[in-house]
Order: structure tokens, then C-alpha cells, then sequence
């Protein structure tokens, strides 16, 4: 009796799991374009796009590291209903400033469609009078996994 209970546990156990982890999740894809600006010159520092795949309520974390600063990006999708998604957006950053090391967090909730573009600036945007630094630009977009079929020939 106890090795049917085992083999129960062991291999029937991580099927129903699965089963209902899916039931209520909602896989997404996730373009992300990150871009840095140096502020004095406008240029463009660093470009990088990448794409990410995630169920709904598990973040997508993006690490950035400048030359005095480093950054880390978390993005959380949840579904609203619909096509409507809440996007909720985390950012932690550690920077050097006139010899002192200095943290910003914050969090923001964006609602947002599914195929809509959104614009984020986890450093905040340089003030037309500032042009020390970096401006860092994130820009993504949030569309639901459609899996395609395998076509045979």
C-alpha cells in the first residue's frame, strides 16, 4: 500500500499541479527595447532587445549595469480580463553621486492592452536643463502567446 501511495505522490502529483497552474495562467511574450542615452550628447550608449516568455504573475527581471550605476528592472503581467492586462513595473537602482552611493526604488501599476507599445523610464527622464547622465528608455510590448501549429510537408 505504501509504495502505490508513493508512486501516486511521485508520479501523478506533478501532473495535477501542472494542470492547474495552467488552467488560470495565461503565457505572454515580451518585446523589450532597451535603449541608454548619454544626456550631454543625446547618443546612444547601449540598445538591446530582447524577448521574454512568462505566465501571468511571474516577473521578467532586467539587469543594467552603466559605468556607475546598476540597475534592476522587474516587469509582472497580470490579466485583467479580456485583453486588458495589468502591468505592474519594479525598479531598483544603485548609482554614484559626487562620491556617495545612493538607492531609488519604485513601483508603478500600468493597465495596459495586449499588443499595445508602453514607454518606461525606470531612471526618470533628464530635465531639458540637465545634461548629466544617462536617460534610460525601456519600450515594450505585451502580446498573448499564440502557439503555432507545426506544418508537415
Amino acid at each position: 500500500m505504501r509504495k502505490l501511495f508513493f508512486a501516486f505522490c511521485f508520479f501523478i502529483s506533478p501532473l495535477l499541479i501542472f494542470a492547474q497552474e495552467n488552467s488560470d495562467s495565461q503565457v505572454y511574450n515580451m518585446d523589450i527595447d532597451l535603449m541608454i542615452q548619454d544626456g550631454s550628447s543625446a547618443q546612444v550608449v547601449s540598445d538591446h532587445k530582447a524577448q521574454h516568455q512568462t505566465v501571468s504573475g511571474r516577473p521578467v527581471t532586467l539587469n543594467i549595469n552603466g559605468g556607475n550605476f546598476k540597475a534592476a528592472v522587474r516587469f509582472t503581467v497580470y490579466p485583467i480580463q479580456a485583453d486588458n492586462l495589468l502591468l505592474l513595473a519594479q525598479s531598483t537602482i544603485v548609482f554614484m553621486k559626487e562620491g556617495h552611493r545612493r538607492m531609488l526604488s519604485s513601483a508603478k501599476s500600468i493597465p495596459i492592452k495586449a499588443g499595445e507599445k508602453v514607454l518606461f523610464f525606470p531612471m526618470g527622464v533628464l530635465n531639458d536643463g540637465d545634461k548629466t547622465g544617462y536617460n534610460c528608455k525601456l519600450e515594450m510590448e505585451i502580446s498573448k502567446y499564440q502557439n503555432q501549429p507545426v506544418v508537415q510537408e
